[in-house]
């Protein structure tokens, strides 16, 4: 779900007046399916004090073709996307400009026909496909869904064309695999899923927000090809949203780099990668090299185990007599980790690295083997668990939007676990609030926003 619909500002100048961007391609003007030109939005501050957050963007994007927006977070990539759409985040509203696709200007079109048009001629792939399904109806009934409010074909037939964009995604068993529950399917399929929910459609536009975030590098790949092969074949045009240069070489046309809601560069891919010009774009591609980390840190080798797995087994569905779920997801599991070391746990989508993660943290309980927490047995449920264990043993869950209260304020939702585990209250809770944020380099003023008001990242 989008954050909230955008308020055209009804006291600017129409779009015939703006002041036109020089257009970077001239010869493919007329042949462009998006033309945003001087693009501004503006946002109202904690303080109720409006800024302006986007500053006059200008760019053109042919049919078929993928542009990449690429920059740290918060600057700018996801709002400028959103606006194909017509949409802006809450708070924020669309101050000048135009956002034209396929000759119809987002920003000045009434509210209806807006509606009518996303889905079918401009579709969105969200970042987080978690919060993007309803946990209570099956996957084949959502990914249809936009067919029957259109009433762009007949079930039987949005049913067949869902198989095969299955198929196309590379979805273990396309015949059937709509016919379960999102919690069902891992995290890498449930974002390949949302994806054929944008595509079934057939949309001249399509946006993907981070969609590749949560898939391994083999599925990326594959995703990624099938994502470019289905844009090449309808002519498609789309917008990719992105952070990771790894992924943004394989599958973007050109690339445009933003900062500050202002755009510092843009060019081909090879010309963005192979020879940047603005200081920034190299100071991205700077960042983008990994550094392998030493092996062993000084005095560790021979200490004792934080954390030992041994034979570990979980999994899905009811259990049998002998307490075996009907879908083992892990099974015979051991590790151990050292204090102070990171350990790595990888494979391909659906291996089941998540599910072991919550085994772990008692969230989905074993059915065999052991856990061991500083020499101690853990109990496998975390319901059973101490309030010390439950403090000491923290997970970071894979979609922060969903793991987040959207009703509550950051302020709120940092404080509950100081005061549950510490007693914390007054002045030193909320000196603890600041501490953390600024450990995780965000602005103090953040504590005040909801959940939805933030950036992805």
């Amino acid at each position: 779900p989008l954050a909230g619909d955008c308020e055209p500002d009804d006291q600017r100048q129409p779009p015939d007046r703006q002041p036109a961007a020089e257009d970077p391609r001239p010869e493919q003007r007329m042949t462009s399916l998006v033309e945003i030109r001087d693009l501004k939005v503006e946002a109202k501050t904690d303080s109720g004090r409006r800024i302006e957050i986007i500053r006059g963007v200008s760019l053109e994007i042919a049919p078929g073709e993928i542009v990449a927006l690429i920059g740290e977070s918060g600057s700018g990539k996801t709002t400028i996307a959103l606006t194909l759409m017509g949409y802006a985040r809450e708070g924020c509203r669309i101050s000048g400009g135009s956002v034209v696709v396929d000759g119809q200007d987002m920003v000045t079109l009434p509210e209806r026909e807006r509606a009518s048009i996303r889905g079918t001629k401009v579709s969105y792939v969200p970042q987080s496909a978690a919060a993007a399904f309803n946990p209570a109806h099956r996957i084949i009934d959502q990914v249809i869904e936009i067919t029957r409010i259109h009433k762009l074909m007949s079930e039987a037939e949005a049913r067949a064309r869902a198989i095969e964009l299955f198929r196309a995604m590379s979805l273990p068993e396309p015949e059937t695999i709509g016919e379960r529950y999102p919690h069902q399917v891992s995290g890498g399929q449930l974002q390949r899923l949302a994806a054929v929910m944008a595509l079934i459609g057939d949309p001249s536009v399509v946006i993907f927000d981070e969609p590749t975030t949560a898939l391994d590098v083999t599925t990326q790949i594959e995703v990624l090809r099938a994502f470019k092969s289905a844009m090449r074949k309808g002519d498609i045009a789309g917008v990719y949203v992105s952070h990771d240069l790894a992924v943004v070489a394989q599958i973007a046309d050109r690339i445009i780099v933003l900062k500050g809601g202002e755009i510092q560069e843009s060019g081909t891919t090879r010309e963005i990668l192979e020879a940047p010009q603005h200081a920034y774009t190299k100071e991205l591609l700077g960042a983008f090299r990994a550094h392998a980390r030493a092996s062993t840190p000084e005095g560790q080798g021979d200490a004792a185990p934080l954390i030992e797995i041994d034979h570990l087994g979980s999994g899905y569905g009811p259990k049998d007599a002998a307490g075996r779920p009907a879908i083992i997801a892990v099974e015979d599991v051991q590790l151990r980790l050292l204090p102070g070391r990171n350990l790595g746990i990888i494979g391909e989508s659906g291996c089941g690295k998540s599910t072991l993660a919550r085994t772990i943290a008692g969230i989905l309980p074993a059915f065999s083997g052991g856990i061991r927490f500083e020499g101690r047995a853990l109990t496998p449920d975390i319901r059973q668990r101490s309030k010390d264990d439950l403090r000491r043993l923290q997970i970071v869950f894979q979609y922060a939007d969903t793991a987040l209260n959207p009703a509550s304020t950051i302020e709120d939702i940092l404080a509950r676990p100081l005061t549950f585990y510490y007693g914390m209250k007054g002045q030193k809770r909320d000196d603890r609030i600041n501490a953390l944020l600024d450990m995780v380099r965000l602005p103090r003023a953040l504590r005040h926003r909801q959940p939805a008001e933030l950036s992805g990242g």
